[in-house]
């Protein structure tokens, strides 16, 4: 298989996989993520393969809450290592060396201070043990996801940069405005962290999650490409519906597939999917990166 940075380098676009929560709730995993890894190993690794089957180039492993100071929040601390080793061994062994696999990277659970009561000292710490795993394991690289603070998303780059310096990290950004080019629900500009990406090391910087539209997800990549990083997108499946108190997504495959042409078409080189999208919608999305 061929690096992945010399595949970045190329240009090609590559496809990401797509929601992972959403799935394993259908498959009947509803202990949690993390807890699926234990419960339900094959489930995860069934998720994997179908990615692969609908036209996924690179995988993403299911880690998004496994760090020590989420857990700890959670109260799932001791099933940490091992949920963490069973996430990562279930999308080697569907990749199976043909693709790639980032290890998934996900926000400590609580906002820094003085806005919260998260302590930068130990998500540093919890982030690097993190990446360490990761690195441990050979993966294709990191994916820092789903994160709408651009200090903690500096603190995981530089736990990454500092653990795990060899693998290459992409980081995603959640955001909720579109006015002034896009910021995140806590005031950071799309623009400013795109350049704060490329000074930390990230080899590409992107959106996903939220509640924004693809054309809105659009809107900031084009800003995003300003810093000129690679670019990655990953939308949910439409905006969420509260329907008996459960997040719905109502973008059928077809029409997701239509939205990603024109996140493509602002910029963005890895696409992939978040909440409610399934291997549906990536099968939609790699045919139509195909017939483009």
């Amino acid at each position: 298989m061929k690096d992945f940075q010399d595949i970045l380098a190329s240009k090609k676009t590559l496809i990401f996989d797509g929601g992972m929560g959403s799935m394993l709730a259908q498959g009947g995993a509803r202990a949690g993520a993390g807890m699926a890894n234990l419960s339900h190993p094959r489930l995860v690794y069934d998720i994997h393969r179908a990615y692969l089957d609908a036209g996924a180039d690179c995988l993403i492993t299911n880690t998004l809450t496994l760090n020590s100071a989420y857990m700890e929040k959670a109260r799932q601390s001791e099933i940490l290592e091992a949920s963490l080793n069973a996430a990562i061994e279930q999308a080697l062994k569907a990749a199976d060396g043909r693709y790639f696999v980032f290890g998934d990277m996900g926000p400590g659970g609580q906002l820094l201070a003085p806005y919260g009561s998260g302590d930068a000292a130990a998500y540093y710490a919890a982030f690097c043990e993190q990446a360490a795993v990761f690195a441990a394991a050979h993966l294709s690289g990191i994916i820092i996801e789903t994160v709408f603070s651009l200090a903690e998303a500096q603190i995981m780059l530089k736990a990454c940069q500092d653990a795990a310096p060899a693998l290459p990290v992409l980081l995603c950004m959640t955001f909720a405005f579109t006015k002034n080019g896009g910021r995140t629900m806590m005031g950071d500009k799309a623009i400013d962290i795109a350049t704060k990406a490329a000074e930390c090391g990230a080899k590409a910087v992107g959106t996903n999650c939220g509640d924004l539209s693809l054309p809105e997800q659009a809107e900031i990549i084009k800003t995003m490409s300003q810093a000129n990083l690679p670019l990655i997108a990953q939308p949910n499946a439409g905006k969420p519906e509260l329907i008996d108190n459960q997040a719905t997504y109502s973008l059928n495959p077809a029409t997701f597939a239509e939205g990603m042409l024109i996140i493509k078409q602002a910029g963005a080189q890895m696409l992939g999917g978040c909440c409610g999208t399934t291997p549906a919608h990536i099968e939609a999305l790699a045919k139509a990166m195909n017939a483009g």
